[in-house]
């Protein structure tokens, strides 16, 4: 019996596996593009209603960066993220603005600007959490952390619960105890 359940447990490992390193691997970069596509046509929305002109240099380097990243989306992963970022702390480096962040300030009118700048940090949100659903090791330490941190939750609902109905229960109480005692007080008194 033991044997049929390590067996068991190998087969459902090797089929995860097979899920987390084949399909969800597409998934999460479809959904990735889909979002970052969707904000790259809600900007050709505001250029169609005459907020950016399609003409602008700002309005074609916005589209074309925002491209290059839907196309990154196929080769970014967490291990790259990782070993760039360690690379830019090792080496003290100053993190430069991005030439997207850059262009995005040369939009003269500060409300699309503010729209432009909202959309695109939305697409690249996109990007990042589509690197970190990817990786295996990240969600199996979301998986770790997020058990525990759900059953906590969960505990400071209903413990949230419990007191707002004893502190309903106890000012109904508190207002009887009132009533009752002012009515004995008056009952002396006249």
């Amino acid at each position: 019996m033991a044997a049929a359940n390590s067996l068991f447990a190998l087969l459902i490992l090797l089929l995860l596996g097979v899920l987390i390193y084949g399909p969800w691997q597409g998934v999460c970069t479809d959904y990735a593009r889909q979002i970052m596509f969707e904000k790259r046509d809600a900007i050709f929305d505001l250029a169609r209603e005459g907020k950016l002109s399609f003409q602008s240099r700002e309005y074609r380097e916005i589209r074309s960066l925002l491209e290059k990243s839907i196309r990154f989306a196929h080769e970014a992963t967490l291990p790259n993220l990782v070993v760039i970022l360690g690379v830019f702390l090792w080496r003290r480096e100053k993190i430069e603005k991005p030439a997207l962040l850059t262009t995005i300030d040369g939009i003269k009118d500060a409300e699309t600007r503010k729209r432009v700048l909202e959309l695109v940090n939305q697409a690249l949100n996109a990007l990042v959490l589509m690197t970190i659903l990817k990786s295996p090791t990240a969600l199996i330490l979301l998986a770790v952390a997020l058990i525990p941190l759900l059953a906590l939750l969960m505990i400071a609902r209903v413990a949230r619960r419990c007191l707002r109905f004893a502190l309903a229960c106890s000012r109904q109480l508190m207002q009887f105890e009132a009533e009752r005692v002012g009515s004995a007080a008056d009952a002396l008194v006249g």
